[in-house]
């Protein structure tokens, strides 16, 4: 078990430097994908909520027709 957590903490370690590493040397590219996954997010949020808006509605004319 502690050579798995071992491992896990080491990953982290390991991705974190590598992370802060690109970011030194691409900065610019780096905040291009933060502002393209934060857009991404966004629409996906929004569709999530027109399509549970819509359930939500659809479920609401199917019981009061019934």
């Amino acid at each position: 078990m502690f050579k798995e957590l071992g491992i896990i903490i080491g990953g982290i370690f390991v991705g974190a430097l590598g992370s802060e590493l690109i970011r030194k040397k691409y900065p610019d590219a780096l905040n291009k994908l933060y502002t393209k996954t934060r857009e991404i997010t966004l629409e996906a949020k929004e569709a999530f909520k027109k399509g549970y808006d819509n359930a939500g509605r659809s479920r609401q004319t199917v019981g009061s027709s019934v």
